[in-house]
């Protein structure tokens, strides 16, 4: 059985979505060095105490990076329309509501919010490639939605005779705040503009008559402003800022201190106005993704973006984009995916991998709709039989898209890394990142052995893939935070 390993991979790699490797090394090596047996971390400068001095406030994973607790998300002043704010703070300041309306311009949030569902109920066209409608969105999201505004089950929610949304009846709940300063890169992602990370609210679908959790996710990813209270911001300036919520003086999670410095921080990124010259007044927001079963059959993953609709730069709507660095459905082992793949292949026993993220999908073969896992005979992303692809560089393309990054057979996740919850309950992580940020027992600088998740090769080759996305998340911000700027490791999980 092969297991792809540290001497297998020294290289350059990089993946866009759930990106498998390293770039440079931080630790001041002239060329490319890979240090990661794809996202497993083997060993991380920025936490040896032989290289770098230790950061005098370790980074807590849980604290500052993937935000889930309890009393966080289901804060009642910040996380609620009808909660009251005794230790202060702003009133439903992370609901799913406020959020979009922030985000919605000049367009009234009711019609901001139908117009993106709306494209949900209707076939659509995208890149070329052909999105159905999927009709389940209906009963499951939009007529419980009516129902709670006052409104007639089956009433338009656009055009003609409308019955407006009441934006604080959203049936989404907070599953978690995520601070990806790791996703900062000087060099585009998956074919966009420079990174300087992310910050991410995920939501999931609430059933509204039960208030149970449905299977389906919302995702708003804000990009991390250029300024912060019109002074210039940076990765690093937003990255510590960040850590301060690794502060014990701040008091346990949830606690006034803590949530206090945590709605400041999202404020200055969600607020109309954070990214000057951007559409709607500024707003920070990337992307919006979905993730879902609920409204159709199979899983299915959609993106989309603020667009200009021909009424000015500021009452722009979120429309349906291509799915990034993820072909048409349609594509899989096909000749035009063979082009593209055997364009940047490597030669059988090059020390190389190659960089996918580097490298983007041609916009000519991006879907607008992604299914998970991938339709075909695997199935997973493959190419044809005579495509010389070693079984590393599949899996590398593979993982850089939606739905492979999405996948039970590519990365033994089902369908959602972090999953709806009940109120009251903390959500779920997929294996891909529960192993654990810290890990006990390793030597320094290094996690611990076993702790990593370690995957198959879905095509059959004997190959193994092994990850430890926690572990090296946390390498990447203590890299940020000691003021290096190239990335040690590429950004993973940008899907």
């Amino acid at each position: 059985m092969q297991r792809t390993s540290f001497l297998y991979a020294l290289a350059s790699l990089a993946i866009g979505a759930c990106t498998l490797d390293t770039g440079t090394s931080g630790s001041g090596d002239d060329g490319p060095l890979g240090v990661a047996a794809q996202s497993l971390v083997t060993d991380c400068d920025y936490l040896n105490p032989t290289l770098w001095p230790p950061l005098p406030l370790p980074v807590d994973f849980d604290r500052e990076l993937l935000i889930r607790d309890v009393a966080v998300v289901d804060d009642v002043c910040r996380t609620t329309w009808s909660g009251s704010c005794p230790s202060g703070g702003t009133p439903a300041a992370w609901t799913f509501g406020m959020l979009m309306r922030q985000m919605a311009g000049a367009t009234p949030v009711h019609e901001f919010v139908a117009e993106w569902l709306h494209a949900w109920e209707v076939p659509n066209v995208v890149n070329g490639f052909p999105m159905p409608a999927r009709p389940g969105i209906r009963p499951t999201l939009i007529d419980p939605w009516l129902i709670a505004s006052g409104c007639a089950p089956g009433a338009p929610i656009v055009g003609p005779g409308a019955c407006p949304l009441d934006i604080t009846q959203a049936p989404f709940r907070l599953l978690a705040i995520l601070n990806r300063a790791d996703l900062q890169d000087p060099s585009p992602l998956y074919g966009g503009p420079p990174s300087a990370g992310e910050v991410r609210f995920v939501f999931g679908l609430v059933d509204l008559p039960s208030g149970g959790p449905l299977p389906a996710t919302v995702i708003l990813e804000y990009g991390l402003p250029s300024q912060r209270g019109g002074a210039p911001a940076t990765t690093f300036d937003w990255a510590n800022a960040f850590h301060k919520l690794s502060d014990p003086s701040l008091g346990p999670i949830g606690s006034p201190a803590y949530l206090a410095h945590l709605e400041s921080l999202l404020t200055d990124i969600t607020s109309p106005g954070a990214e000057p010259g951007a559409l709607n007044f500024g707003s920070a927001i990337a992307q919006v993704r979905t993730n879902e079963i609920i409204f159709g059959p199979d899983w299915k993953l959609r993106e989309s973006t603020l667009q200009q609709v021909g009424l000015g730069p500021n009452a722009a709507l979120l429309v349906p984009d291509t799915t990034k660095q993820t072909p048409d459905d349609s594509l899989n082992a096909s000749g035009a995916l063979d082009g593209y793949l055997d364009a940047n292949a490597l030669w059988t026993g090059s020390p190389n991998l190659i960089d996918f993220t580097q490298t983007p999908v041609p916009v000519p073969l991006l879907g607008g709709e992604s299914t998970s896992p991938p339709p075909g005979p695997g199935p997973f992303w493959d190419h044809t039989p005579t495509t010389p692809l070693q079984a590393i560089e599949r899996h590398h393309f593979a993982l850089a898209t939606c739905n492979g990054c999405h996948s039970p057979t590519e990365l033994a996740t089902p369908f959602t890394h972090i999953d709806p919850r009940p109120p009251g309950a903390q959500s779920g992580l997929s294996p891909f990142l529960s192993s654990p940020p810290i890990p006990a027992g390793g030597a320094v600088g290094l996690p611990a052995p076993g702790t990593e998740l370690t995957v198959p090769d879905p095509a059959g080759t004997g190959a193994m893939f092994s990850y430890h996305e926690p572990w090296r998340r946390v390498c990447e911000t203590t890299r940020i935070l000691n003021g290096v700027a190239a990335p040690f490791t590429r950004a993973n999980g940008a899907h």
